[in-house]
């Protein structure tokens, strides 16, 4: 029974990922910061042009949230990578292999599709909220493999913010907790409920509202 049920909570999923990539499409214009990042920039057009519809489908129904924007800009350059501001492109580094290319253009969209969650929950920070729902995405579109790749690769990252630390955070959580927590910020936000954070093939599909979780 258990079996047949996740069997239809995925087709039903599986339905609304296809639903949402049949709809209107974000505009991404990726901008070369110079003739030099032309050729990266064609590299990220690709990207978009051949998994944009998946990528936008995924964030939207991992999040149960439609993504806020109609157009996007990127500039291409040999900066750290950024997700911009909401009157300002987001910046992409042009030296990326192809895999961290895509990993890092759904990154910093990411960012930028939360930015509609204006409250958000104690102590869990802007990429610890992101990565509730950031390898479930990449998994969602590129597998399980690419997804467990790149929160490798971002947990070797060194800057000022501890991004292993944060994935390990995040990492630590059980699907239950995440979904409790990613419900909670939904409801700080006056947002519906959502069931897609709990897709599992281990999990049951059948989820009550859960009341707590520790961050």
């Amino acid at each position: 029974m258990l079996r047949m049920s996740l069997l239809r909570h995925s087709v039903i999923v599986l339905a609304g990922l296809a639903a949402s990539a049949a709809g209107a499409q974000p505009a991404l214009d990726f901008v070369a910061s110079s003739a030099a990042h032309e050729h990266a920039a064609r590299a990220y057009r690709s990207i978009w042009e051949q998994d944009g519809p998946r990528i936008v489908a995924a964030l939207e129904a991992r999040t149960c949230m439609k993504f806020p924007e109609a157009s996007v800009a990127a500039i291409i350059h040999d900066d750290v990578s950024h997700s911009g501001g909401p009157e300002h492109p987001m910046g992409l580094r042009a030296s990326y292999d192809l895999d961290v290319k895509r990993a890092t253009l759904v990154h910093e969209l990411g960012h930028r599709h939360l930015w509609q969650l204006a409250e958000r929950l104690a102590d869990v920070d802007g990429h610890r909220t992101l990565y509730l729902i950031l390898d479930r995405v990449w998994a969602d579109v590129w597998g399980e493999e690419f997804a467990a790749a790149r929160v490798r690769g971002e947990a070797t990252w060194r800057a000022s913010y501890d991004y292993a630390a944060a994935w390990e955070w995040a990492r630590s959580l059980t699907i239950d907790e995440r979904g409790v927590l990613w419900n909670r910020l939904l409801a700080l936000n006056a947002k519906g409920y959502c069931y897609a954070v709990y897709l599992d093939p281990n999990a049951s599909a059948q989820r009550r509202p859960l009341t707590s979780a520790t961050p």
